[in-house]
């Protein structure tokens, strides 16, 4: 199913029952976010559409794909795991595995051609939805309804925004809110590469499959707009904004327009990670503020920041069924892939291979694109269920040797983890929790045995042979 844009959604979920509507006035301080936390966490976890916000104008909505079901319709499939059939279908990403680097390569242009053509040509509109109002004189964010989520946050701040650059460049982004017409912006997916001052905007809401789109940390030379116009079947239509030059969603429900500044941030702030921790971030990028628009009987989406179970966890479960089939192109070792702890952590089980080949899939999803930024890697056996956390906990208490199958390693991790050793670097863990053979010997880390190596040299009667006959070989000694 292809909604037009997030109201269509939201009338599907409320038709269905996945919707509850709050009418009492509710605070955009610590109050939606308390609300929507127990809802997540309760037997009866919905959507919540919050009619009245105190101060504000506009109704709040979060909760949008709180669980599988919900995020499965929010991409217009009945299940998750449709996901990797649908790819399946598209490129024949299956039928590649036997091919060589080059084959690969040929094969991943048409498999980008068949994604293009399976959507069209994204066009651009006249008189946009996501521009029925708009404020061009002192735009103030202070009409916005933005939330601050958890009580140790220093500032309100937008969760879900989808950064548009120019034409092509689409980023998931946190805004935090610094004055009235100024935001602090960072990446959810590594730095800002930006050097010089830059028209952007920061788009809320628009079509599901297009929120979710920019949330999957897809390689550059695929647009979200492409994956989401392909789960649509139609493509996502833009338009220009009114005060920078840059493309946006013709349906989104805000956008806000401005210039990216790389200049020093600010000031330090703390923030609320999906994983379920507070961080801190001082490397925001300021975002000085040119125009706001929105469409007609607009509402603010949310996602919460929250310890797991949360949004994002169905949000990561859907990026790691479209990842499944690449994967296991590189990788034809690998059964199921899962994504957990916010993205942090990989949970991978593979096939009978002898021992190493766990060591080889940790590094190769390392040096893989926005997998590198993965803080653990744990491989099990293909009979282990990667989805339940207590067959995972088993595999670990039976095959695992700490100073054997624990690997650490120095490497990239994301912006928000607490734990680096610098900004986005820090230690790594990969853990072997397969079987391993009856005969391999303990490891011990302190006494490495050196095993003398006997280097190549010809027999003696060959040395004597060739002394004797050099002159018929006709070359010189």
């Amino acid at each position: 199913m292809a909604y037009r844009n997030l109201d269509e959604y939201l009338i599907r979920l409320e038709q269905s029952g996945e919707l509850i509507r709050i009418s009492h006035p509710v605070h955009t301080d610590l109050e939606m976010s308390a609300i929507t936390h127990r809802v997540q966490n309760g037997k009866h976890n919905r959507a919540l559409w919050f009619e009245q916000v105190v101060g504000h104008d506009y109704p709040v909505i979060t909760n949008l794909f709180g669980t599988s079901r919900r995020m499965a319709w929010a991409l217009g499939i009945n299940d998750l795991h449709d996901l990797t059939d649908k790819l399946n279908a598209l490129t024949g990403v299956r039928g590649l595995k036997n091919l060589g680097f080059g084959g690969l390569i040929a094969q991943g242009m048409q498999a980008l051609n068949a994604l293009r053509n399976a959507i069209g040509t994204n066009t651009e509109k006249n008189n946009p939805p996501v521009q029925a109002v708009q404020w061009r004189d002192s735009p103030t964010l202070t009409h916005l309804p933005i939330l601050r989520h958890w009580e140790a946050e220093s500032a309100p701040n937008i969760t879900g925004a989808q950064l548009y650059i120019g034409d092509k460049r689409v980023i998931w982004a946190r805004a935090v809110v610094i004055n009235h017409n100024t935001l602090g912006v960072m990446s959810e997916w590594g730095m800002l590469s930006i050097t010089e001052p830059t028209p952007a905007a920061i788009v809320l809401g628009g079509d599901p499959a297009l929120i979710w789109s920019a949330s999957v940390p897809l390689p550059n030379d695929i647009p979200p707009a492409w994956i989401a116009g392909w789960l649509r079947n139609k493509p996502v239509n833009f338009a220009r904004a009114i005060s920078q030059p840059v493309s946006i969603p013709a349906d989104a429900e805000f956008v806000i327009e401005g210039i990216l500044t790389p200049s020093a941030s600010p000031s330090a702030h703390t923030l609320a990670g999906h994983h379920g921790a507070y961080f801190d971030e001082n490397d925001l990028m300021p975002f000085h503020i040119t125009a706001i628009t929105h469409r007609q009987d607009a509402v603010y989406p949310a996602i919460i920041p929250s310890p797991a179970p949360n949004e994002y966890t169905h949000m990561m479960k859907g990026a790691e069924r479209l990842f499944l089939p690449l994967l296991q192109t590189l990788f034809d070792e690998i059964c199921d892939f899962h994504l957990c702890d916010g993205g942090d952590t990989a949970i991978i089980s593979l096939k009978a291979r002898p021992y190493g080949y766990a060591h080889k899939v940790m590094y190769g999803l390392w040096g893989l694109g926005h997998l590198s930024f993965l803080k653990k890697v744990i491989i099990v056996d293909e009979s282990v269920n990667i989805h339940d956390n207590e067959a995972v906990l088993g595999a670990m208490d039976r095959h695992v040797d700490p100073e054997r199958d624990n690997i650490w390693v120095n490497g990239l991790l994301p912006r928000h983890h607490p734990n680096s050793l610098m900004p986005q670097f820090g230690q790594k863990l990969g853990i072997d929790a397969t079987c391993k053979p009856a005969n391999l010997p303990k490891w011990n880390h302190h006494h490495i045995i050196a095993v003398e190596s006997k280097p190549l040299t010809p027999a003696t009667h060959i040395e004597t042979q060739l002394s004797a006959n050099w002159k018929h070989y006709g070359l010189k000694k």
